[in-house]
């Protein structure tokens, strides 16, 4: 199991509350982070973002979302016989970062051999075909919510476009139009598990009305004379 302090690493820096353009990508690459971590061995010593000439197949993308796959990826690990399992970690990372971001048939290869513990490696990276968004969509909310989950997934489908296409405009359109429901500590959508026959996806809205309470401190029991 990995240390709390080794999600640091990965963690694409972002506040949950955040409005910006593509905050969503940003939240859903951080979720895809922490599950990664969660079944990978490798204990990583350095990070780094990658260039864009080590990676081939993604040069379609517009460079502010490159910049997002490609960075914090592991680099080397504890000891120098774990460099090549980290290496290869790098490429399943952003496979899985990929495959979050409606690209759910992405390959990512390593190309060749790490020369040094601390060389960087290639990825070659291979998207494959497109998905569109199942006519489902699942809802998640709080306990005590204020919205139904009704008008969450009517909300969500009048944001999807003519050709129901899944890509990182569609959940970042999704998550513009469900927000304006209400003041919400976090809205997230993401793909959930594909249809590989039909090349569909369910899309999954994740709300959460309130910030997580914070457990309140304990006052000091004073010493008894």
């Amino acid at each position: 199991m990995l240390r709390r302090t080794s999600l640091a690493l990965f963690s694409l820096t972002l506040s949950a509350c955040s409005t910006t353009q593509q905050g969503n990508t940003r939240q859903v690459m951080e979720r895809v982070d922490k599950r990664f971590l969660t079944r990978e061995q490798c204990q990583p010593t350095r990070t780094a973002s990658l260039a864009h000439d080590q990676v081939s197949g993604l040069d379609g993308l517009p460079r502010s979302l490159r910049d997002r796959l490609l960075a914090e990826l592991p680099l080397e690990a504890v000891g120098s016989t774990k460099s090549a399992q980290c290496q290869e970690a790098a490429a399943r990372l952003l496979e899985d970062r990929l495959r979050g971001l409606c690209w759910m048939e992405a390959r990512v290869m390593l190309q060749g051999e790490a020369s040094s513990p601390a060389a960087q490696p290639r990825l070659n990276v291979q998207l494959g075909a497109p998905y569109q968004v199942d006519t489902i969509i699942w809802v998640t909310l709080d306990r005590n919510a204020t919205v139904s989950p009704d008008r969450v997934i009517e909300t969500a489908r009048s944001a999807l476009p003519k050709d129901k296409a899944c890509t990182v405009r569609t959940l970042e359109d999704i998550r513009a139009s469900v927000s304006k429901l209400g003041t919400f500590h976090q809205v997230l959508v993401e793909p959930g598990p594909p249809n590989t026959e039909n090349k569909t996806v369910p899309v999954v809205v994740n709300i959460n009305e309130k910030a997580p309470a914070t457990p309140k401190a304990q006052e000091p029991i004073p010493d008894k004379k």
